[in-house]
């Protein structure tokens, strides 16, 4: 990679986009569009930054996982992991139902718990805070089937004092067709909301006479710098994020710091031949 910085007219227009929390800038001049991410194909043979490839209207190009790029955690690892811990936690009551119904079959005593703040879920759901209102709106709705399922076994365990297994066993078919059912369609609901709140943006930019996209959580706006807030990043300072970003600039108003993207930095060291042409109309598939 080149010492020498790429110079940019002063008066060019950055476009401000959001990677986990942090403001970066993309160069309009190497900017082609911005769309919502297309599905992408995985291909073989790539550094782990380049996620893939997209077939943007009969173009083909590869997508740069831009947080990986810069040595983060993928937004879209993180979204899957928190739809993985969301299947577990979906299953946890599926398990805690299995044991109350094993409990009253083999008339003894439930061995999990009856309190729903002290389940995995609920431990999580008290301290979890929602960013998105969307995904806040939907949580608000496990608040009552959540405690209702719990206090179930408070029921259930009256009912085994009392010699009526009968209506315990009963009980606990009626709480896995009504309450169980509904915490299982709310899991399901909560995964596809934040995989859409989660959608990343994909930002399409050209280099060396070559497409290709990155992705950014969040495209912010259209901002200019003077020159004067505009500065080069000491080595001294560890945030270079592999070489991709070496400048960082100055909000006039806000005097928020916005980390700049050198576009040619991005697809240093990928050997492209293994990807598809430029003008590939290859069909894509997962």
């Amino acid at each position: 990679m080149s010492n020498v910085l790429r110079t940019y007219h002063p008066e060019m227009p950055w476009a401000i986009v959001e990677v986990k929390n942090q403001l970066f800038a993309v160069a309009t001049q190497d900017m082609r569009e911005m769309v919502m991410m297309p599905e992408v194909a995985q291909v073989p043979n790539v550094p782990d930054y380049i996620r893939g490839v997209i077939n943007l209207r009969g173009r083909v190009m590869p997508v740069v996982d831009l947080r990986k790029r810069m040595g983060m955690t993928s937004a879209l690892e993180e979204t899957e992991s928190f739809c993985a811990m969301m299947r577990q936690r979906e299953q946890d009551h599926r398990n805690w139902l299995n044991e109350l119904e094993a409990s009253v079959k083999e008339h003894r005593a439930f061995s999990l718990t009856t309190d729903p703040h002290k389940c995995a879920f609920g431990k999580w759901y008290d301290s979890y805070h929602a960013d998105n209102a969307w995904v806040a709106a939907l949580l608000k709705k496990f608040d009552v089937p959540h405690q209702q399922i719990h206090s179930v076994a408070v029921d259930i365990e009256k009912l085994k004092a009392g010699q009526e297994f009968d209506k315990a066993e009963q009980l606990t078919s009626q709480t896995r067709d009504g309450l169980l059912a509904m915490l299982v369609k709310l899991f399901a609901e909560l995964k596809d909301v934040v995989r859409y709140a989660k959608r990343e943006t994909a930002v399409i930019l050209a280099s060396s006479n070559r497409l290709f996209a990155i992705s950014v959580d969040v495209a912010q706006s259209i901002e200019r710098f003077p020159a004067g807030n505009i500065e080069e990043i000491s080595p001294l300072v560890p945030i270079s994020h592999n070489g991709v970003v070496r400048r960082l600039a100055r909000k006039s108003k806000s005097k928020d710091v916005v980390l700049l993207i050198e576009t040619d930095s991005l697809m240093a060291g990928c050997d492209l031949t293994a990807l598809p042409p430029p003008d590939s109309s290859t069909t894509m598939t997962k």
